[in-house]
């Protein structure tokens, strides 16, 4: 049986459609959250260090989250996770706006992390399905969909803190969202059979082409990878630093209204949809590494604008700057790597993604250990540092000469 004769052009389209949704129903939740930290610093009357800590907290909850996500798509379906995973994830988000208490605080942030990741690893396992399905690249386009979803997340913080809404009723109406998105989706992610049926044609493909090339499977070498890593942890260490603490910067170091401080998270996210808008054109008019090159230069010269910034709205046209020079390191970064596996095993875009979270991790405690010694404003000096590394390896993102 075929992977056509089992889901068939209208359903795939369905589906397709469904997984978009995810993406963006799981985004609208998560920037709500990440948008109003202050507010929940100031509801449990939590120091800076102990905020810090908390959200430094979700994306190592959340590579835990995926980890056990990968054992649980093996054995059941990533659709069938990501059924069961959501309304968990959604849940969390509404009790970490209505409960007592720093212990109960944690444990839903603890809830939150853990189920976060599983979501994310799931729809990545069904978009990345479903590319397959295709033959042709779709990720980017679930990815774009999650960075206009959070937009929406982030300007209905603002709204909601200027309208003095609760912290229960501002992290219930995105979780509501995106949990009747999950129920009217709950039918259409690919069940298990479906999965194994596109896994198994996508490996007659390729085995078609190791026959092609008249050879045995071709091994993935790691230095090229590791400099790619290189390349994405540095961009994801200023973005986790930008969307776990660019609000309490611009708020409380910059002196932005609550109005205004969510609005640094929505430049970058904007900056980053439009970006990734023109990115392969200018790809194909100028190449990777020129674009990954003057990028880094844009990301580092955008931070240290936000870090020089005499008022918010500087800072928040800062972190669009580092959007838009950011937004293109990670797609640049799986293309390049897919590279270096010529028979398309996968292998090499499964290294390169591990230095995503690291990057993410390394983002967050970089803010956790050095805002409470000088503020925020170092932190994002650092990152602008770190960005600036990627000028050097941006050569490594361009096509080999054939």
């Amino acid at each position: 049986m075929t992977e056509r004769a089992l889901v068939g052009a209208p359903p795939i389209r369905r589906v397709r459609g469904a997984i978009y949704l995810c993406y963006a129903g799981e985004a609208l939740a998560f920037s709500a959250v990440m948008a109003r930290i202050p507010h929940v610093q100031r509801s449990h009357g939590l120091s800076d260090q102990a905020i810090n800590v908390l959200v430094a907290l979700v994306p190592v909850l959340a590579v835990a989250g995926g980890l056990l996500a990968a054992r649980l798509n093996g054995r059941a379906g990533s659709g069938l996770v990501l059924r069961c995973a959501q309304p968990v994830f959604f849940a969390a988000v509404v009790l970490l706006g209505a409960v007592p208490g720093t212990g109960a605080l944690v444990a839903s942030v603890a809830l939150y992390g853990v189920a976060m990741g599983v979501v994310e690893a799931a729809m990545n396992a069904q978009a990345v399905a479903i590319e397959r399905h295709a033959g042709r690249s779709l990720v980017n386009g679930f990815f774009a969909v999650w960075s206009g979803a959070s937009i929406a997340g982030s300007l209905w913080v603002s709204f909601a803190n200027g309208a003095d809404l609760s912290l229960a009723v501002g992290f219930a109406v995105p979780a509501a969202i995106g949990l009747l998105i999950a129920v009217a989706t709950v039918r259409l992610p690919l069940r298990k059979d479906a999965e194994r049926a596109i896994a198994q044609a996508a490996e007659q493909r390729a085995a078609r082409r190791l026959r092609a090339a008249g050879g045995p499977a071709v091994s993935v070498p790691w230095r090229p990878l590791l400099v790619l890593g290189a390349a994405l942890a540095c961009a994801y260490v200023a973005e986790g630093a930008i969307a776990g603490f660019a609000v309490k910067y611009v708020r409380d170091e910059l002196g932005g209204a609550d109005t205004v401080a969510p609005l640094a998270i929505t430049a970058f996210a904007a900056a980053t949809v439009t970006g990734r808008a023109v990115a392969d054109l200018v790809v194909r008019r100028r190449g990777a590494a020129w674009l990954i090159r003057g990028g880094a230069v844009l990301a580092a010269v955008g931070l240290v604008a936000a870090v020089l910034a005499p008022s918010p709205w500087v800072a928040i046209a800062g972190f669009a700057g580092a959007g838009i020079g950011l937004c293109s390191v990670a797609p640049g970064a799986y293309a390049a790597a897919a590279r270096h596996d010529p028979i398309g095993q996968g292998v090499a875009v499964a290294r390169v993604g591990v230095f995503n979270y690291l990057g993410a991790v390394a983002g967050t405690g970089l803010v956790a250990v050095l805002a409470p010694l000088s503020g925020y404003w170092a932190c994002y000096l650092v990152a602008a540092v770190l960005v600036l590394v990627i000028v050097p390896l941006a050569g490594r993102f361009a096509p080999r000469p054939t």
